[in-house]
């Protein structure tokens, strides 16, 4: 373990334990012996970027501090956050990602341990999940790329051949059990896509820079499946959904965003959920909707409405 991590540790200890922090008192502690106000600092720092609001601040008392509340941490090891972490740590040892990860070695063997712990309580089920062995370098690549606003070259395989695209990487996502690089087109005016990782078969940088597209970030932010389509000023084209939930699967749709923005507007009477969606086209929720069949129904848009019809009456001849 690093001094930093043990430090870090002994810190996260004290807060939870609610005692006062103070940086005078720590430089005569044995751990930040010979320590700088700077480093303790920068160990103090090291907590606030994962816990953002675990603590602050005492009024009146320079360079000491104390936990918002003792449960800041204690609700972090729930059992829902801690499931989140094993699975977090399971994908990026699938991926070959964890080699991508600055843990210390021994930090490494222990989150390890715990993960192995936890699978004599926990059994994650996964869908499919993509991945190549060369994803370390690949990823490392696009992760420079990503940080540094650099334009790159992708080879990207379309339909069994390679063909080479000029863009301008925004951002790595994770979703439905892929990686995806959502990045600016630059043979197109602002147009975005998202390329799976997978199937980039090499990265070639450029030292050449841009300025990322504000209204690009915001579309990110706003994705939700990996369907979505950009559009300029792509707020103005969002299609508004509402559907009709059973009450018998109204429990689901209460306790569970299927998209994030899914909206209950209405609970009616007999127990029946109306619920919205907005998204950028029809076939974002597709699949959400034939998963839930017959259990709800489409109040809008019609022209939705009318293609899942005939698809349905489609398969019932075949």
């Amino acid at each position: 373990m690093t001094n930093q991590t043990t430090r870090v540790l002994e810190l996260l200890k004290r807060f939870n334990d609610g005692q006062k922090v103070c940086i005078e008192v720590l430089k005569n502690d044995i751990l930040w012996e010979s320590k700088s106000e700077k480093t303790i600092r920068r160990d103090l720092d090291v907590i606030k970027e994962v816990f953002p609001e675990s603590f602050k601040l005492i009024r009146g008392e320079k360079g000491c501090y104390k936990a918002i509340t003792k449960k800041a941490f204690e609700q972090f090891l729930n059992e829902r956050n801690l499931s989140l972490l094993i699975q977090t740590f399971s994908i990026a040892q699938r991926s070959d990602l964890f080699q991508s990860l600055d843990i210390d070695q021994a930090d490494k063997r222990i989150i390890e341990s715990r993960v192995k712990e936890s699978r004599k309580i926990y059994e994650f089920k996964n869908k499919p999940f993509e991945s190549k062995k060369d994803n370390y370098k690949l990823m490392k690549k696009l992760e420079h790329a990503v940080y540094y606003q650099k334009h790159i070259s992708i080879r990207y395989m379309v339909k069994n051949r390679v063909e080479e695209y000029k863009i301008k990487p925004y951002k790595i996502i994770f979703m439905k059990e892929n990686f995806y690089l959502a990045c600016e087109v630059e043979a197109c005016n602002f147009l975005f896509s998202l390329y799976r990782i997978s199937k980039i078969e090499e990265v070639i940088d450029s030292h050449k820079t841009f300025y990322k597209n504000r209204e690009i970030e915001d579309f990110i932010k706003f994705i939700q499946t990996p369907f979505a389509r950009y559009r300029k000023n792509f707020r103005k084209y969002l299609i508004r959904v509402i559907l009709e939930v059973d009450k018998s699967k109204a429990f689901y749709f209460k306790n569970k965003k299927f998209l994030t923005s899914q909206e209950i507007l209405e609970i009616k009477d007999n127990g029946n959920l109306i619920i919205s969606y907005q998204i950028t086209q029809e076939i974002e929720i597709d699949e959400l909707i034939k998963s839930w069949l017959p259990y709800l129904k489409i109040i809008e848009p019609l022209s939705l409405k009318e293609k899942i019809r005939k698809e349905l009456q489609g398969y019932i001849t075949i």
